[in-house]
């Protein structure tokens, strides 16, 4: 089955280690008076913070965050340390991805022994006593959270749970030459995946690109050219009677179309096969090579792309790169884990002033004279193009957006591409990112959308101008990162920066 980064959840489970005294004295840990010192006491206040807390915790936690059953243990000033407490605080830790503790004063010692045996991440519940907590379990080696406010911690699950679900998930990979690296397109992409792997977990699933590609047309007895007599996943007369009314779909729907059903059929040919692909080898994601299947010839002769395969995959969710580039990709889910929104890549590129005035021909080639004075009296700039915007850039559970339908092929008119009028989100504040190729850095950016560019071409044109803060710091560190910056709508910078942090790579921000 297709398994998406976003239905990964971070199992919490909350533990309350409590403390209650069961006689009436007072002295330097009795903090209190009256009625409150009476035995009993403790255990009513213990039992109205478990419940209040639990209501909290429910109402703060994301969806992508699964609160497990919670563990409530009060020990009391015997100072007793039992097995039967640590057999009770750890049940079911083999399912928990990160405990979520608190712990009362008196109660250190089962505390911090819980702390050390359970081998998870050990959130301590916020309030300004954390360093209390905190401080001793850095100490004895616990891999310790300890955030200040509830708003934080939340983050800081978010991050753990992209981590999950970076760590659980299989890409595709349409490959015609080797493994790693295309022969031309994302040569800037990861130079080593079994490196990949051993720090972030995701691991791949290779599919020969012919062999891909003989699967569009329904299987014969005699089986495909490239895999005779074998049963493969190829495309079936049953499907592409439901491609048909998707198609109508899309034709409807679109604001402006320019292709024809014909054609467009082709390519939504292509994105079920790989669909098909991704089914069969479990996979949340899809990296395929342009350049390297383009030089087949068999784009030309099926007459279809990718391109409107990556774009509906986006919109479920579906990490999908094109060029090979398997490091956009894994960038990719990172920004789909942290945001519940579905990115956007293409080449990414600073808009240069040629002389001193206007701007670069490659970018006017793409707008309107009228647009071009709208943009060229402003500083850092940069531009975004490929052919695989679509409709879900503001969340993947949001409305679809707006878009147009045109054709990749200049004169065969062949190969459907998605096209978004990027005007209409004037103002949003974007993030884009990208894991260098040697798996030290991720450089993470924001901007802001100012115009739309490639609306009415054809070919690998639409996206958008935005602009940095500093344009030539942008450069300078996109230049250890490669060429394409998967972005996402909204400002997730910070949760990112955590990311990288937590597989002690650089966050360079920019």
């Amino acid at each position: 089955m297709i398994r998406k980064c976003m239905d990964v959840k971070l199992n919490v489970k909350p533990v309350f280690v409590m403390f209650a005294h069961k006689y009436y004295y007072e002295g330097p840990c009795r903090m209190t008076g009256g009625d409150s010192l009476q035995p009993g006491f403790d255990s009513i206040v213990n039992g109205a913070i478990f419940q209040g807390t639990m209501e909290g915790i429910k109402h703060v936690m994301p969806e992508c965050v699964h609160i497990m059953e919670p563990v409530f243990l009060e020990t009391s000033c015997d100072w007793e340390v039992k097995e039967e407490y640590f057999e009770t605080l750890l049940k079911d830790q083999h399912e928990v991805d990160v405990y979520l503790a608190a712990g009362a004063f008196g109660a250190d010692t089962v505390f911090n022994e819980f702390a050390q045996k359970c081998g998870k991440p050990f959130a301590i519940q916020p309030d300004i006593w954390g360093p209390a907590r905190a401080g001793g379990l850095y100490n004895l080696g616990v891999d310790v959270i300890c955030e200040m406010t509830w708003e934080d911690l939340v983050r800081h699950f978010i991050v753990l749970r992209a981590k999950k679900a970076i760590a659980k998930a299989n890409l595709l990979l349409v490959a015609r030459f080797n493994h790693d690296l295309p022969v031309a397109g994302a040569t800037d992409s990861f130079v080593n995946l079994k490196a990949v792997t051993d720090l972030m977990g995701v691991h791949f699933r290779t599919v020969n690109a012919h062999e891909l590609i003989d699967q569009m047309k329904p299987l014969t007895p005699e089986g495909n050219y490239t895999t005779p007599g074998r049963i493969t996943p190829n495309i079936t007369k049953e499907e592409i009677g439901e491609l048909e009314i998707l198609a109508d779909e899309l034709l409807s729907g679109a604001e402006n179309t320019a292709i024809e059903k014909e054609k467009l059929m082709k390519s939504l040919i292509a994105y079920k096969v790989v669909q098909k692909n991704m089914d069969l080898y479990d996979c949340s994601g899809a990296v395929i090579p342009c350049p390297d299947i383009c030089s087949t010839r068999r784009f030309n002769e099926e007459q279809f792309t990718f391109c409107l395969a990556h774009s509906l995959n986006l919109e479920q969710g579906i990490a999908s790169a094109c060029e090979y580039d398997v490091a956009s990709a894994v960038t990719m889910l990172a920004e789909m884990s942290v945001s519940g929104r579905a990115p956007y890549m293409g080449n990414t590129l600073p808009i240069v002033s040629t002389d001193g005035r206007g701007l670069n021909m490659q970018i006017l080639k793409m707008i309107s004279p009228e647009d071009v004075k709208e943009v060229e009296g402003l500083d850092n700039l940069y531009v975004v193009y490929h052919s695989t915007p679509h409709r879900k850039l503001k969340g993947i559970h949001e409305p679809d957006g707006t878009y147009a339908l045109r054709h990749f092929a200049y004169d065969q008119k062949f190969g459907a591409v998605m096209r978004h009028n990027f005007d209409e989100d004037k103002g949003q504040v974007i993030t884009f990112a990208k894991f260098s190729g040697d798996l030290k850095r991720l450089l993470i950016g924001k901007g802001t959308i100012i115009k739309t560019v490639g609306y009415d071409l054809d070919n690998c044109n639409g996206g958008f101008i935005f602009q940095v803060e500093d344009q030539k710091k942008v450069y300078k560190e996109q230049c250890r990162a490669g060429l394409h910056m998967p972005l996402i709508f909204g400002d997730y910078s910070e949760e990112l920066k955590m990311l990288a942090e937590s597989y002690g790579m650089e966050a360079v921000m920019v």
